[in-house]
């Protein structure tokens, strides 16, 4: 035994759908500091984040980042909205998977 565990055995419960979310929203958040915001626009808009695997996460959890991704898309999608709204509600559904949050 190495001590470290099987790749299909999380480190503790909602930690590989924690990384593969952090892993999305740092995608989007790379294609608005390059300027691909239509790119990030339909990713939110599709809610592509529902297709990660998301067991082990705590709902309350789930419910915050849904709220803030879903504020990101309308961000983008409002004429009125901007590019750095959008990037601090992404940061803010970042925050939810960071240590200490």
């Amino acid at each position: 035994m190495n001590g470290v565990p099987p790749d299909d055995e999380d480190v503790f419960p909602g930690s590989r759908g924690s990384a593969h979310l952090v892993e999305w929203i740092d995608q989007q958040l790379v294609d608005l500091r390059d300027g691909r915001v239509n790119d990030a626009r339909a990713a939110l808009e599709a809610e592509e984040w529902r297709a990660l695997n998301l067991s082990g996460i705590p709902q309350p959890i789930v419910n915050q980042l849904r709220e803030s991704l879903d504020h990101a898309a309308e961000a983008l999608g409002n004429p009125a909205g901007s590019v750095a709204e959008a990037e601090a509600a992404l940061l803010m559904a970042r925050s939810r998977f960071m240590p200490g949050a």
